[in-house]
């Protein structure tokens, strides 16, 4: 028996579906037949085979494999406790939504497509998650977007998954599925970060604004702005009305507490302390210099 939590579509009248389940112990039934499966291993060990088929998951590993129809499949938990999802799709589905693209599918799952074949196939062997994996598998069981917009944003990563998983790589061995575009995505975010805040120097740090404005979640921007920068926002926001401040003061149109003001700092005890830590020096010492 296996505890679903069906956090996207469904199997049976969409031929698609993304599930979060905690294994009790056989879980075979979570992955139906004549069907893809990503299956994202959390917390756990379980191992799952056929005649034709072997695999053996432990803690934030993953696989992407076929079963076929009619074979029979079991499918274990091993230990205690066992946490996986499990994104589903039927061939069919894989052919409405992919089939112009079909020579450029994954060259396993084009002959799974062609031939139909009666045995389950593994398109890659196990292998670790990636950070960015384990990024987006977190987000998956708890999505960082409002609760109306949940549905478009796993539609979104469903399609982001795939295109990952089910087409040919230069490198099938060795891709590492998401790490570029996570990436890059975390840049531009914290690039639209730092605008908002030089946008608002002289204002008090407003999460929720900045979020809302860049499209993500605060706690999620927070944490990927930290990631991206090594910095907190509150860091950076510091860092920037301070090298804003040396500039005023060495232009000499604002003295020491027009240019606090300037900034955002109504008390001068505290902007005289935040410039030495970030300057080295205090205003009055810089002016001097």
């Amino acid at each position: 028996m296996t505890n679903e939590q069906i956090l996207y579509g469904n199997y049976e009248s969409e031929g698609l579906q993304l599930c979060s389940c905690r294994s009790s112990q056989e879980f075979s039934s979570s992955l139906p037949e004549g069907a893809l499966h990503i299956l994202l291993n959390i917390e756990g060990s379980g191992i799952v085979f056929s005649n034709s088929l072997r695999v053996s998951l432990s803690p934030k590993t993953m696989v992407v494999f076929h079963r076929a129809l009619d074979e029979n499949l079991s499918a274990h938990r091993i230990g205690e406790a066992h946490h996986f999802l499990v994104l589903s799709v039927t061939n069919q589905w894989i052919v409405r939504t992919f089939g112009f693209r079909r020579n450029a599918l994954h060259p396993i799952l084009l002959a799974i497509l062609t031939n139909s074949p009666s045995t389950s196939k593994v398109l890659g062997k196990v292998r670790s998650m990636s950070l960015a994996e384990k990024e987006i598998t977190a987000d998956l069981v708890s999505p960082p977007v409002a609760t109306a917009a949940k549905e478009f944003w796993y539609l979104a990563k469903v399609l982001e998954i795939f295109t990952h998983h089910l087409f040919a790589s230069p490198n099938l061995a060795n891709s590492d599925p998401f790490c570029s575009q996570v990436k890059r995505n975390t840049r531009e975010r914290a690039e639209r970060a730092i605008s908002w805040l030089k946008e608002h120097l002289d204002q008090p740090l407003d999460l929720n604004a900045m979020a809302s404005h860049i499209g993500c979640a605060p706690h999620y921007l927070s944490r990927q702005f930290k990631k991206s920068t090594d910095m907190t926002l509150k860091q950076k926001l510091r860092e920037l009305r301070i090298d804003h401040a040396a500039k005023l003061l060495e232009a000499g149109d604002y003295n020491v507490t027009e240019t606090a003001l300037e900034v955002g700092y109504n008390s001068l005890s505290h902007f005289s302390k935040a410039f030495q830590e970030e300057k080295g020096c205090l205003p009055s010492e810089f002016i001097a210099r």
